[in-house]
C-alpha cells in the first residue's frame, strides 16, 4: 500500500488535486485489493516494465525516486502467493490491483 499510495501522490497531475481510492473484494481464496488514482497514467507498452527493478519511465529531475518501489511491491506480493498488475490510460490515471491469499 505504501508504494502504491506514494506513487499516486508523486505522479499526480499538477493541474488537479490528487484523488486516491482504495478498494478490496473477495476473490475466492484471495483478497483482491485495488489502488486507483487520477494521476498522469501509464502507456500500456510500459505495464510490464514498471515492475522491473530500477526501470524508470521518467528522469529523476521530473519525478524523484529510485525505481525500486513497484519492483519491491511485486516481489513481496509474489512471495506471499499473490499477483500484481495495472490498468491505466496515459493522461487519465492508473488502477493497480494485487491479490493476497486469505
Amino acid at each position: 500500500f505504501q508504494n502504491l499510495v506514494g506513487n499516486a501522490l508523486k505522479y499526480h497531475k499538477a493541474s488537479n488535486a490528487p484523488f486516491i481510492e482504495v478498494g478490496v473484494k473477495d476473490a475466492g481464496s484471495y483478497w483482491q485489493f485495488s489502488v486507483a488514482d487520477n494521476g498522469i497514467g501509464i502507456s500500456s507498452e510500459y505495464f510490464a516494465t514498471i515492475f522491473v527493478l530500477f526501470q524508470r519511465l521518467h528522469s529523476k529531475d521530473e519525478y524523484p525516486g529510485t525505481g525500486m518501489g513497484l519492483a519491491l511491491s511485486k516481489k513481496i506480493i509474489e512471495n506471499a502467493g499473490g499477483k500484481i498488475w495495472v490498468e491505466s490510460t496515459e493522461g487519465e490515471g492508473s488502477k493497480f490491483y494485487f491479490t493476497v491469499k486469505k
